[in-house]
């Protein structure tokens, strides 16, 4: 057996892709295994390659931006509100969900979120409202919640961007 770079197979979330990777090959009869190491690198890199696909940030994409802010695992995760085994394992290779990809974007992309916030311009209206405890009303009319902010805390949907 020696080490060789070969084509592996596999399925993500039921989805096939092949991939040029280390594994150890017989050389009489050409079986491959992965050693824990190789195993540990194609499942990264067999993830990253679903990620690149669905447009979700890769293992290195999410280490870099965790680097960026200058944060630990555990931070990055008290940031998120997340555990830090979901970090963790997002470097590794697992596969983080739709939502989770765009929260950690908006949390880690200065541009991200500047666009989240003409979004959210966009989709908001503040009425004016006096109360006794000095609150404005926020309505969202897509899903018809409201929320009560603090008059003050800005003086029109602008001050949202």
């Amino acid at each position: 057996m020696h080490r060789h770079k070969t084509q592996v197979s596999g399925e993500v979330r039921g989805e096939p892709f092949t991939l040029k990777t280390e594994a150890m090959v017989c050389d009489r009869c050409g079986f491959q295994v992965l050693t824990e190491e190789q195993s540990a690198a194609y499942t990264a890199a067999i993830s990253d390659a679903y990620r690149r696909k669905h447009g979700l940030l890769t293992s290195e994409e999410l280490r870099e931006a965790r680097k960026r802010l200058g944060l630990s695992q555990v931070q990055f995760a008290k940031y998120l509100k997340v555990g830090v085994a979901s970090v963790k394992r997002w470097e590794a290779g697992l596969i983080q969900d739709e939502a989770l990809d765009e929260l950690i974007r908006l949390k880690t992309d200065l541009e991200s979120a500047r666009q989240n916030a003409r979004s959210l311009e966009a989709t908001l209206l503040v009425q004016r409202r006096s109360s006794p405890w000095g609150l404005a009303t926020v309505h969202h009319p897509a899903s018809s919640e409201a929320w009560l902010w603090p008059q003050g805390c800005f003086s029109e949907v602008s001050d949202f961007a």
